[in-house]
């Protein structure tokens, strides 16, 4: 089970070396992440995109690129076809997001013919390290399902509890968050498909995860919490993964761990046939190297 990013950083670089597509690659950030990455072993990386520009961008930022072959797209769409292609020809294993935008990426991932799709809902998937937390925990869905009804927060907690056991995460511990840790179903709508999810999984239905809710963040970090409102669970105060009401609270819960918690953070978008790594423009670089590294230990190709 890995329990950090310097565990999880390890596991990677003990696997043989993967390939990351980036698209639209004339981004400073994302150039020095994969090269931190190439160097320190653990992908390497086919740069797509304008090629004058990415040599500009890394010239005016002295970042090394040499090692790494740059192939020349006219335009966003075509710098992430071509990153798709590549992936399809089995020429790299995983995807990245560089200058394009989201929805570019997305339309290319999604293309029923020339795509990444894997029949799945495509999910959103957090990983911290918070130094207030004795593991780390994972976070669903900050960045895609907007307002995930039922259904949808089922794929997401399927998708979310596949990666949890990439990490050696046997069972994963699934808390379904709420305001509240009662089932009101007139006011929060969110408390009863918590419920549901939880008793989906108790019958089977949600397979290789104990799940429960809905609970209350402080309940599902905490265990003196839990005692202190009579709150019996084996998921509370140990939970692995938490599955957000919505992306509003997600997002929220996210940025705050990343700029008032002291987290540590990667994230990659799951679902498709390989993961995505697409990280926020405002992440640092720490966080999109950890980002290449959760990607890349988690690409289809290691299992």
């Amino acid at each position: 089970m890995i329990t950090s990013f310097a565990g999880l950083l390890k596991e990677v670089k003990d696997k043989p070396k993967k390939t990351i597509a980036v698209a639209m690659a004339e981004e400073e950030d994302v150039l020095q992440a994969v090269v931190m990455a190439h160097q320190q072993g653990i992908a390497d990386a086919l740069l797509i995109g304008n090629k004058n520009k990415i040599i500009e961008v890394a010239r005016k930022q002295d970042i090394d690129i040499s090692d790494f072959d740059i192939i020349h797209a006219e335009n966003e769409w075509h710098s992430v076809s071509r990153a798709i292609q590549l992936i399809r020809e089995c020429m790299a294993d995983t995807l990245m997001k560089g200058k394009c935008a989201t929805a570019t990426l997305l339309k290319g991932v999604l293309d029923k013919e020339g795509g990444l799709r894997s029949g799945k809902l495509l999910s959103h998937f957090a990983v911290f390290e918070v130094p207030a937390y004795h593991k780390l925990i994972m976070v669903s869905d900050a960045a895609m399902n907007i307002a995930p009804d039922l259904q949808a927060k089922i794929a997401i907690v399927e998708n979310a509890v596949q990666y949890a056991r990439m990490l050696g995460i046997e069972k994963p511990k699934v808390a379904v968050i709420a305001a509240i840790e009662k089932v009101n179903p007139d006011g929060m709508p969110c408390t009863l498909d918590a419920a549901m999810l939880a008793q989906m999984a108790a019958r089977g239905q949600i397979k290789n995860a104990i799940i429960d809710g809905p609970m209350a963040v402080d309940n599902a970090v905490s265990r003196k919490s839990c005692l202190v409102k009579g709150i019996e669970s084996e998921v509370g105060g140990d939970a692995d993964i938490l599955l957000m009401p919505d992306i509003e609270a997600a997002n929220v819960f996210y940025k705050t761990l990343t700029y008032l918690g002291n987290s540590k953070t990667a994230g990659i978008i799951i679902g498709a046939s390989v993961p995505i790594i697409l990280t926020s423009r405002a992440d640092s670089e720490e966080a999109k190297y950890l980002s290449i590294a959760l990607g890349t230990l988690t690409s289809a190709r290691n299992q």
